[in-house]
């Protein structure tokens, strides 16, 4: 009993050795089910669409500025356009279920014209930083 109890464990050492390293060759590092080199960083969290990894190369803004040129822009703004198309839709429905009360209609038409104005500021924003930085909006 004691023999198999001792090559049970001999033979888990052996399988967990083998897929610790056998799983990237020795010049890389796994990543979020991938290989990156060995002296790259790891992104725990990556942004949906953005990398899974930076390489410490460059200056440290450098690298802040590639990690939001690569996804986090995509991403706050398509959550903008969310927010500003809920918040109209919850304008919309003030003004419908205001049963004709003149405070809860102004107040729909209120939220519906802020958010609609909040939209096209948001859409304008990126044309400008479009005109401005045309690398800032590569992953849209």
């Amino acid at each position: 009993m004691k023999f198999c109890h001792r090559l049970l464990i001999v033979l888990a050492l052996v399988l967990f050795v083998q897929t610790a390293h056998g799983v990237c060759p020795a010049s890389q590092q796994p990543c979020n089910g991938g290989c990156i080199n060995e002296r790259d960083l790891c992104i725990l969290e990556p942004v949906p669409g953005g990398p899974s990894s930076v390489s410490p190369g460059g200056a440290p803004l450098a690298i802040f500025f590639n990690y939001i040129n690569s996804g986090l822009w995509q991403w706050a703004f398509m959550m903008g356009v969310a927010i500003a198309v809920l918040n109209g839709t919850i304008g919309g429905l003030q003004i419908v279920m205001s049963n004709g009360d003149s405070g809860k209609v102004d107040a729909g038409k209120t939220r519906f014209i802020s958010s609609t104005l909040g939209l096209i500021m948001l859409l304008l924003a990126g044309v400008i930083l479009e005109f401005i930085n045309p690398l800032g909006f590569d992953a849209i």
